[in-house]
């Protein structure tokens, strides 16, 4: 009987979970959303809207691929600790708890996908 209930599995339903997250983030700073533009004006980022973007979408890219997902968790960690930062700074720590969860997430799914536990 094959189990489906493993770690590993686990570790591609949060991957799952922190691409469409990041996926539609980036995506709506390429396309210049609405609401994505009155935050990052806020933030006075709008020059490197579309950069960050693009960024996040690699990022997340390389997470969902096995051969690249540590670079991919690097890449959300890196992009997730710069959110805490801006956050820190701009609205003195309020709204901190997202950015860090996916970062801790990215890694977490890595880790579930890649590392074995042997009986």
């Amino acid at each position: 009987m094959k189990k489906y209930l493993t770690l590993k599995n686990l570790g591609w339903v949060i991957t799952a979970l922190v691409v469409f997250l990041l996926g539609m983030g980036g995506f709506s700073k390429i396309t210049q959303t609405e609401e994505m533009m009155g935050n990052m004006t806020f933030f006075n980022l709008v020059p490197q809207m579309g950069w960050i973007g693009a960024l996040e979408i690699v990022a997340v890219g390389l997470l969902a691929f096995p051969k690249t997902s540590m670079f991919g968790a690097l890449g959300v960690s890196t992009m997730m600790a710069g959110a805490v930062s801006l956050h820190f700074s701009y609205l003195g720590g309020a709204g901190i708890f997202m950015p860090i969860l996916l970062g801790v997430l990215a890694w977490s799914a890595h880790c579930l996908r890649t590392y074995t536990v042997k009986a």
